[in-house]
């Protein structure tokens, strides 16, 4: 039987690299499937200052891994020079090939100078330094540590957004004004397309109404596509929601919707794609009865309501006790 701490492990391997002749430098972090022995992603960024060399391959992985994601958002990097190194990473780790297992193989091994050695080697061709040097690290972690790394850096980078909306000021169409606290829910979504009818994704503003899909897969994704009555026959259904904020970086749009107060949703697209604009008439939920209608404001309201009715049978329960009790004791003094 397959080793179930296999299957459910990664291995992470942390790198760092300087190659002074060309006066190159970068961060990694690639993530190998303990089962497959393949690559399952990898992210990675380079630049022509040594500052980014600064940065410890010992840190815990979920950090190393958030420097990277900030200065990618920022897009503080060096955009050829990491693209050329993607494309050298993409041919030693296609699934298969003997530089993985290789890798695979030494890290298992604690033959952490071997990993050194082959990257060196690969970062030689797109650094043009064959002086450069590479720097390992490595730890196995859960696959469930990814989702809850990638879920907590997502909600923060939307709240960072959101906040910087907050700063300014901008009135939605309902002459409201975002607000974003500790309790607000990021939600991951995706935009509802239209290649012939909708807008280009570069001509959305801010307070515009659009159509679109919870996609998030998790026991509170479900709660919420209950809660906003986004599916129908056990299908995800469009929704309505409202542009926030919008950024963008290299080809990628970031979009933030607003689907109910406190609830946002988060969405990355490229820049060639047109949104489908919310129309009443293509609204497929079905309207909930007044009495079934959900308070965004006061989500724990129905739920106190409902603890207070067992509290009151129980002591009327009590009180029937008590009498009879008391019934019961009358009667037998009298029979005495």
């Amino acid at each position: 039987m397959p080793d179930i701490k296999m299957e459910n492990t990664y291995i992470v391997i942390k790198g760092r690299f300087r190659a002074p002749s060309s006066s190159s430098f970068g961060v990694f972090i690639i993530f190998l499937d303990n089962m497959t022995k393949n690559v399952d992603k990898y992210d990675i960024v380079s630049s022509h200052f040594s500052t980014l060399y600064e940065n410890n391959v010992n840190m815990p992985w979920h950090e190393f891994e958030d420097i990277i994601s900030k200065l990618k958002w920022r897009g503080e990097y060096a955009t050829s020079l990491t693209h050329d190194i993607q494309a050298s990473f993409d041919d030693i780790f296609q699934a298969g090939t003997g530089r993985t297992q290789d890798i695979w193989s030494n890290v298992k091994k604690a033959q952490i100078s071997k990993v050194s050695d082959i990257f060196d080697e690969v970062l030689a061709r797109p650094t043009t330094d064959k002086a450069v040097k590479c720097e390992i690290a490595a730890e196995s972690i859960m696959k469930s540590e990814i989702e809850e790394a990638k879920k907590f850096r997502s909600e923060r980078e939307a709240k960072e957004l959101l906040s910087g909306t907050e700063k300014d000021s901008k009135p939605q169409p309902d002459g409201s004004t975002p607000e974003v606290g500790e309790s607000a829910v990021i939600l991951e979504v995706s935009l509802i397309l239209s290649p012939i009818s909708g807008i280009p994704i570069y001509d959305l503003k801010e307070g515009d109404k659009i159509f679109i899909k919870i996609t998030e897969q998790s026991s509170r994704g479900q709660y919420f596509i209950d809660l906003l009555n986004a599916s129908e026959n056990n299908e995800i259904i469009p929704i309505p929601a409202t542009v926030v904020k919008m950024t963008k970086e290299g080809k990628i749009y970031t979009v933030l919707v607003s689907v109910g107060p406190g609830i946002y949703g988060k969405s990355l697209d490229e820049d060639t794609v047109k949104v489908k604009k919310y129309d009443p008439a293509e609204d497929k939920r079905k309207k909930k009865p007044a009495a079934e209608e959900v308070s965004f404001a006061q989500p724990t309201a129905n739920i106190s309501e409902a603890a207070k009715k067992p509290a009151s049978m129980n002591m009327i329960f009590i009180l029937i006790g008590i009498t009879a009790f008391i019934v019961i004791i009358i009667l037998i003094w009298l029979l005495l």
